[in-house]
């Protein structure tokens, strides 16, 4: 089957779906990446960067960070909308965010769409504006996708509890799960991405065992199924 992740910003593929892609890559299916932002205004600790990369515009780094990670987990095609980071408006969701991800979908034909779910995570407006492009994207695309999966990554109550304690209430929609196997190309695919503090996701992915990956369904065609590899929760 052929998967299309769409995202806002390089590394949330990898914090929320990289034992999903990785996994899925090695089964033999087709992942493809959908980023929306150009990534201008991310927080860049260059202290973890080379001396050249130092003087690179964060733009710059983290787009090799994002084709060294997709090189990493083997996906096969990463497309990159641009979007001032930070600056996803209604205006875009309603109008040429949407239309740019109908081309997107319509080229690349995806069995399964993966998305944020529509609370962007923790409320960042760029994941919320992202999510919500896709699935008006999802139903009004000519290809039609067989499932829309909405990726809910949550930090755990023993893991980053303090700093989004407001956001989160305790409740799970997940539908589906994926166990991660091998969390060694997750942690990979994380180190990847070496401007960012990704010090809770990794943390997440050490400490709390079984490590899994959770889903939500958006949509889902009459008996589609997204593959062995997503567990139904009940």
């Amino acid at each position: 089957m052929k998967y299309l992740f769409i995202f806002a910003h390089p590394d949330d593929e990898s914090v929320a779906c990289a034992g999903t892609i990785k996994q899925l890559v090695d089964a033999g299916d087709t992942v493809a990446l959908c980023m929306t932002t150009d990534a201008a205004a991310g927080e860049i600790h260059r202290d973890k960067l080379s001396k050249e990369e130092r003087a690179f515009l964060p733009t710059e780094i983290r787009t090799k960070e994002l084709h060294a990670a997709c090189m990493h987990l083997g996906v096969s095609d990463c497309v990159q909308l641009g979007y001032p980071d930070g600056g996803i408006s209604n205006n875009d969701v309603w109008g040429r965010l949407t239309s740019d991800i109908i081309g997107v979908i319509d080229t690349i034909t995806p069995d399964v769409l993966v998305t944020f779910d529509h609370d962007g995570w923790y409320y960042h407006l760029d994941h919320v504006g992202t999510s919500l492009a896709t699935t008006k994207a999802c139903h009004q695309a000519e290809h039609q996708v067989g499932m829309l999966l909405f990726a809910c990554f949550r930090p755990s109550p023993e893991v980053g509890k303090q700093k989004w304690q407001y956001a989160f209430d305790g409740h799970d929609a997940s539908t589906h799960r994926v166990l991660v196997a091998d969390t060694r190309h997750k942690l990979q695919a994380l180190d990847l991405h070496a401007s960012q503090n990704l010090a809770i996701p990794k943390q997440m992915v050490k400490e709390i065992t079984p490590h899994y990956e959770y889903y939500r369904v958006g949509f889902m065609k009459d008996g589609f199924s997204p593959g062995r590899l997503f567990e139904k929760m009940a």
